[in-house]
């Protein structure tokens, strides 16, 4: 006579079948796949928002100096700057607009005075400020600035002076050319892995002569 073990029927009741298996695999592939392209979107968002915060960060710093700046100078001048011309102001007659600004404390602009000015001759277009307190130091302000033109005299209006006012507004914008991915090329064509920014203001200063 032939017993049948009663423990043996139910562990095989309990077992998982092969289609049960080939579903549960398969579930789980796709919360594997699933998770692994949310971890790589968050990646690459993380990297396209970082690399426009410190591409805006020096940017922000900069503009806030020369608020200030042009806020508590007694003159401020817009001019050219040239490596071998140095700081040269704009004539009277043409528009008040170029590469560089020059502040000073005192109406001679002969005691001291502070330069910031756009070096477009560095491959990065680092824009730079000298003071005639340290001539030999220049220190970096921002980098990949592609426009010339940074800094404008503009009347109340909003239109460019050809002349010195004394009630100058000073119009500042810089523009930004950064790469978005500064760790790899994404695919095999990175021309469009580029991002352009733009921060500009208007200031004028507190006192009148």
């Amino acid at each position: 006579m032939r017993t049948i073990n009663p423990n043996l029927r139910q562990s095989r009741e309990l077992a998982f079948t092969l289609a049960e298996m080939t579903v549960a695999v398969a579930v789980f592939s796709l919360i594997i796949a699933g998770v692994c392209a949310i971890q790589l979107f968050a990646m690459r968002v993380y990297t396209l928002s970082s690399t426009k915060l410190t591409a805006t960060e020096s940017a922000r710093e900069t503009m806030n100096e020369l608020r200030d700046l042009v806020r508590s100078s007694k003159v401020v001048y817009v001019g050219t700057f040239s490596k071998s011309n140095g700081f040269a102001r704009i004539p009277t007659g043409q528009a008040q607009m170029g590469n560089a600004l020059e502040f000073a404390t005192t109406n001679a602009n002969k005691t001291n005075y502070l330069i910031y000015y756009l070096d477009n001759w560095d491959p990065t277009n680092v824009m730079l400020s000298i003071s005639n307190t340290a001539a030999a130091t220049l220190n970096v302000e921002a980098k990949y600035v592609t426009n010339y033109y940074c800094f404008f005299g503009e009347n109340f209006q909003g239109a460019t002076n050809t002349d010195y006012q004394n009630n100058t507004v000073i119009h500042i914008v810089l523009q930004f050319y950064r790469w978005e991915y500064p760790l790899g090329f994404v695919g095999t064509n990175a021309i469009n892995a580029y991002d352009f920014y733009t921060i500009q203001t208007k200031v004028m200063r507190r006192g009148f002569d």
